[in-house]
């Protein structure tokens, strides 16, 4: 059994949310989260770590959302902040797409980072950066 990190990334998205859920408000919460997620991996990684994981996770997931091209060819840029150009990104889709899309940036994000630093240190970090996330959704190893 391996760590369900495609639900941990929707219940990271979905954290402090309240009212309907839009494209704006996905892409805000996505832009949190990268903040909360740089504030404790960037100790572990480095702050240059950090940005190739997630520029990683951008490029793995523009093959199947293509709106996130520009956001790609923004990591490329380190004085471009990650955060503004993910919202930029995701305000462009429409609600469901926009969730759709963090979700699997996030997805691809956990993973990646797990291969890197181990799956126990990134449920760690996770549990502190998300107290009431649930860490322990697990899936059926394939």
């Amino acid at each position: 059994m391996k760590p369900h990190f495609s639900e941990i990334a929707r219940q990271m998205l979905l954290h402090g949310g309240v009212g309907e859920i839009t494209a704006t408000a996905c892409a805000a919460s996505a832009a949190s989260v990268l903040e909360r997620l740089q504030a404790r991996l960037a100790p572990l990684v480095g702050s240059a770590g950090m940005r190739a994981l997630f520029a990683r996770a951008v490029g793995l997931t523009s093959r199947e959302f293509p709106a996130l091209a520009q956001l790609r060819a923004d990591m490329l840029n380190e004085h471009v902040s990650a955060a503004e150009s993910l919202t930029g990104a995701l305000s462009h889709l429409d609600a469901a797409g926009a969730q759709q899309a963090a979700t699997a940036l996030y997805t691809n994000f956990l993973e990646l980072t797990s291969s890197l630093i181990g799956e126990r240190l990134v449920l760690l970090v996770l549990q502190r950066a998300f107290p009431s996330v649930d860490v322990t959704a697990k899936q059926e190893s394939e």
